[in-house]
């Protein structure tokens, strides 16, 4: 696993710790008004020019449509977005693929979805940066790892992100169980919502690396 992703950041204390402990990204919550994380884009830009490229940094949205998303990656400089999509997967091609590489591109796993999910992944896996597989959005539901289980031994060579309920205490049956590209925290590192925890962001990516260690001295 090669991306630890601390998402929903809001100050410049919390960026720094997650900076310490060596987590790869940050995530910035944008235009996303019914998130308790959602910030404007003037202080996103104000943090990005304190953080002065120590981290890799995702905007988080939730365009409308392409002539909205192009709005939006105009309007804070962070390195990657990470996109809810609210219209179909098809109308990304419209755009660049320079563009394209530069979004991780969100998709909600269920029972239902799951064979849908594995014929878009196995379309379009050379086509943007990453794939994310959610169904919280930042609200603390865990993700099936089963599911997750059979969607990656279906999309081999496709870089994976797995994101919701993850936190200290399910990491190790994930990393044991999943070989994926990045993991994806928000509310499991969070002392109330939209808060976070200094000591969780602390202890998350330490408990990765410690786990990391743990199965490459099995192997």
């Amino acid at each position: 696993m090669e991306y630890v992703k601390i998402c929903g950041l809001k100050n410049l204390k919390d960026i720094e710790t997650c900076i310490e402990m060596g987590a790869d990204a940050i995530g910035f919550i944008y235009r996303v008004p019914e998130s308790p994380r959602n910030l404007e884009k003037n202080v996103i830009n104000d943090l990005l020019t304190l953080i002065d490229g120590k981290i890799l940094t995702i905007g988080v949205i939730k365009p409308q449509n392409i002539e909205d998303l192009v709005k939006m990656m105009s309007e804070i400089y962070v390195d990657l977005f990470q996109l809810h999509l609210l219209f179909e997967i098809e109308e990304l091609m419209s755009l660049p693929i320079a563009t394209r590489k530069r979004l991780i591109v969100v998709l909600r796993l269920n029972r239902e979805s799951l064979g849908p999910i594995i014929d878009t992944i196995n379309e379009f896996k050379d086509q943007f940066n990453a794939f994310l597989i959610d169904n919280s959005e930042g609200k603390g539901k865990g993700i099936n790892i089963d599911l997750a289980e059979k969607l990656v031994l279906k999309t081999q060579d496709t870089k994976i992100i797995l994101a919701g309920g993850i936190g200290i205490d399910n990491i190790e049956l994930i990393l044991k169980k999943l070989k994926v590209h990045g993991i994806d925290a928000s509310s499991s590192l969070e002392s109330e919502r939209g808060i976070k925890d200094p000591v969780k962001i602390t202890e998350f990516p330490e408990k990765i690396k410690e786990i990391k260690n743990k199965i490459k001295s099995e192997e």
